[in-house]
């Protein structure tokens, strides 16, 4: 009975991750300037700096796992240099700071990419697939039946070489959001802005209002965002 208990136990907590891991959520934008091609985009304007809030996906998590993805550009328009990088913007869910995605964590996390990517409307360039012929190996079928080289052979190594395009093509779209994400810069006086990707796992989510807080030199832009089921 104890084990029985104990199993039940496990499965409950296991069933609680595996939706808690898929929850999903629609994101809302405030106060939302204009729209380009489906992004929404809002403006912030002050003295001394102006920042860009882009927003190009609709849901947060689900069975996928989408990240928040949110790109972030700051223009310069006092008299001095000024340091702008991820310790610049700053999210907030219920007073308690949201830890932000690392390169490293998203280099090695499974997120949906691919939905980033089409929700920005980023190229992808095409895997470039190897001319040269597949070799087929033996495919060992048990003892009783020995080897066989027979059709079924050529789709399994076909289905091979598709996996592996979807792996390599997974892997380019990481590789296109770690390239665009926030990166530490300089903003000269009156230079073009300079932004980049900020990223947050579904995890650290919950429904609920977003505060996101832009901060250049001296002055703090503030911008609003809600996950709703």
């Amino acid at each position: 009975m104890r084990h029985s208990v104990s199993i039940y136990s496990i499965l409950g907590f296991m069933s609680m991750c595996f939706f808690a891991a898929c929850a999903s959520y629609k994101l809302e934008v405030a106060n939302v300037s204009l729209y380009n091609e489906g992004v929404q985009i809002v403006d912030s304007v002050k003295s001394q700096s102006k920042v860009r809030l882009e927003v190009g996906q609709q849901i947060v998590g689900g069975v996928n796992t989408a990240p928040l993805a949110l790109f972030v550009s700051a223009l310069n328009l006092s008299s001095r240099n000024v340091m702008f990088d991820r310790e610049s913007v700053s999210l907030y869910q219920n007073d308690k700071l949201v830890a932000t995605l690392s390169d490293k964590e998203v280099k090695s996390a499974n997120f949906d990419f691919g939905y980033i990517i089409e929700s920005y409307h980023l190229f992808v360039p095409p895997v470039p697939v190897q001319s040269q012929p597949m070799g087929i190996p033996l495919i060992y079928r048990g003892y009783f039946t020995g080897f066989y080289i027979y059709d079924e052979m050529i789709f399994s190594a076909r289905e091979r070489m598709r996996r592996q395009i979807e792996l390599d093509a997974q892997q380019l779209k990481r590789s296109i959001i770690v390239s665009s994400m926030l990166q530490k810069n300089t903003l000269e006086p009156k230079s073009p802005p300079k932004g980049g990707f900020i990223l947050y796992a579904p995890s650290t989510l919950k429904t609920g209002e977003l505060k996101l807080f832009v901060r250049v030199g001296e002055e703090v832009h503030t911008f609003i965002l809600e996950l709703k089921k």
